[in-house]
C-alpha cells in the first residue's frame, strides 16, 4: 500500500467515525434503552443456543448500545462474564471475571472497566465461547470500524495463537450497519453482529474465524 493510499484510507476512517458517532448520539435515550434491551435479548438467546458458559463483553460507554441487560442475564444464568481492561502501555486487553457492577471503576479513556483489586483475572482464552465487540460501524462482510486503538485486533491475534475458537460478534444498533467499512490488512473480521433486529451470522473465514458455516441471514 502506498503512502497516499494509506493516508486516504485513514482519512476515510476518521470521517466515518465522526459520522457514525453523531448518528448514534442522535438516538433518543428512551429509544436507545428499548433497542439495547432487544439486542441483548437476541444475544442471550444466541448464547443459550450455542451452550456457551463463558463470554467476553464490554461495559457500555456514552451512546453505545447498553450491555447491562446482557451482563445481568449472564450473572443470573451462572455464566462466567468477562470484561476487558485496556492496557495503554502496549494497547493490549487484560480480561477479568466480573460478578457485579460494583467490581467496575472508571478506566482508560473514561470507560468502565473491572477493578483489578476486586475482579478475578482470567487467563484461559480457550474457555471463552463468544466475544462481543463494541464499535462505531459494522458491515455484512464482517468488517468493523472501531475507535482506532487496535486493542481488539491485537487480542484476536492472541486468541488465535492460544487456540481459542470463540465466535466474535459485534453489538450495535441497526443504524450502525453500513454497506462497507474501510479496512486494513491487520483489521480482524467478525463472525457477525447482533442488533435490535436479530442475529446476523456469516460464513466463518479468516480474521477471527476458524472455519465452518452459519446461516447468512437474520435469525
Amino acid at each position: 500500500m502506498s503512502f497516499v493510499e494509506y493516508g486516504s484510507r485513514h482519512a476515510g476512517k476518521a470521517a466515518l467515525r465522526r459520522e457514525m458517532a453523531a448518528l448514534r448520539d442522535r438516538i433518543p435515550e428512551p429509544e436507545r434503552h428499548l433497542r439495547s434491551e432487544r439486542a441483548c435479548r437476541h444475544a442471550a438467546e444466541w448464547l443459550r443456543e450455542r451452550g456457551a458458559d463463558c463470554f467476553l463483553a464490554y461495559a457500555s460507554f456514552r451512546s453505545e448500545l447498553d450491555t447491562r441487560p446482557l451482563l445481568e442475564w449472564g450473572w443470573r444464568s451462572g455464566l462466567a462474564v468477562l470484561l476487558p481492561v485496556c492496557n495503554t502501555a502496549d494497547r493490549s486487553l487484560e480480561l477479568y471475571r466480573v460478578r457485579s457492577f460494583d467490581e467496575l471503576k472508571r478506566g482508560a479513556y473514561g470507560v468502565p472497566e473491572p477493578d483489578p483489586a476486586q475482579a478475578e483475572r482470567w487467563q484461559d482464552a480457550r474457555s471463552i465461547g463468544a466475544v462481543f465487540v463494541p464499535g462505531l460501524a459494522f458491515a455484512p462482510d464482517g468488517s468493523r470500524l472501531g475507535y482506532g486503538g487496535g486493542y481488539y485486533d491485537r487480542f484476536a491475534g492472541r486468541m488465535r495463537a492460544s487456540g481459542g475458537a470463540a465466535r466474535w460478534m459485534g453489538l450495535a444498533f441497526g443504524v450502525q450497519i453500513v454497506p462497507e467499512v474501510p479496512v486494513e490488512p491487520h483489521d480482524a473480521r467478525l463472525d457477525g453482529y447482533i442488533t435490535e433486529d436479530g442475529v446476523y451470522r456469516l460464513p466463518r473465514r479468516g480474521g477471527c474465524s476458524d472455519g465452518g458455516r452459519e446461516a447468512d441471514a437474520f435469525q
